[in-house]
């Protein structure tokens, strides 16, 4: 992403959008989009611009946040990123503007100062770099890759609720892969840790960048090989076999476990 100037903006063709976040990284949300007219929205508000980026997919204009307080009246909102996806309606919504955004958005809070000297990082021009003027070292946005493992057993699906689920929720398993790990044998490990059980049969089904703050999952679908259910009570409260017609509270559309559950589990076997 490259460094703008205000003046830069304000000339901006009149249809062009961007994603307006705060200086505490939420988004602004105005008729439930985050991509808003630039001039129209700056011309309206006078808001106070701190940063400006943009690369061939975003635009992204940052504020005060204490400045949005005064429009409380006005249809504008504020939302933090991951609340804003969970909120969607449709996986097909989420596009790569607003995902790399949201990311970009998140990283910029967190990338504050050098983890080796402590000196305040700056921005560089035109990439998502951040570099400590200091000791010269470099910072990106990170990436922790996690896996997604949908468990079959027949017309049944293995899902699971833990302590961070909203209540009544489940979901398929999942986990961050360890160092020296490949994804696979992330799925094998995960499985036998917090549920006792063996799957068989690992198909690769597909990705998603959640940066809430930095994962990347990688989704697998396997069958049920062996073994009983036994939880890992630090990771879960609950799993259970569930049949495809009898289906509990599922995660929002907008995540790949949901994806999978329907595209896979529910679609593929519903004819």
């Amino acid at each position: 992403m490259k460094q703008i100037h205000l003046t830069d903006l304000t000339q901006k063709p009149s249809d062009q959008r961007a994603v307006f976040y705060t200086t505490e990284g939420k988004f602004i949300i105005q008729n439930d989009s985050p991509l808003l007219l630039v001039r129209e929205t700056l011309e309206r508000f006078q808001w106070n611009v701190q940063a400006v980026h943009e690369d061939e997919c975003v635009l992204m204009v940052q504020i005060k946040e204490e400045e949005t307080h005064d429009e409380a009246d006005s249809e504008i909102k504020l939302i933090a990123p991951r609340d804003y996806f969970l909120s969607m309606s449709s996986q097909l919504e989420i596009g790569k503007k607003v995902l790399r955004a949201a990311h970009w958005a998140v990283a910029n809070q967190m990338l504050q100062f050098c983890s080796h000297c402590a000196g305040s990082l700056e921005k560089v021009p035109e990439t998502t770099e951040k570099k400590c003027p200091q000791c010269q070292k470099s910072f990106f946005p990170k990436l922790s890759p996690a896996v997604l493992v949908l468990i079959q057993r027949g017309d049944e699906i293995l899902l699971a609720r833990g302590p961070q689920h909203p209540p009544e929720m489940y979901t398929i398993l999942a986990g961050f892969i360890d160092l020296g790990e490949s994804a696979e044998e992330t799925v094998y490990r995960e499985v036998r840790e917090e549920v006792g059980l063996e799957v068989t049969n690992l198909k690769y089904f597909g990705s998603q960048s959640w940066p809430f703050p930095d994962s990347f999952m990688i989704a697998f679908t396997a069958d049920y090989l062996r073994g009983e259910i036994k939880i890992d009570p630090s990771e879960l409260e609950e799993a259970r076999w569930f049949h495809r017609d009898e289906l509990p509270k599922l995660p929002p559309p907008s995540t790949l476990s949901r994806k999978l559950i329907d595209d896979v589990f529910v679609k593929r076997r519903s004819f």
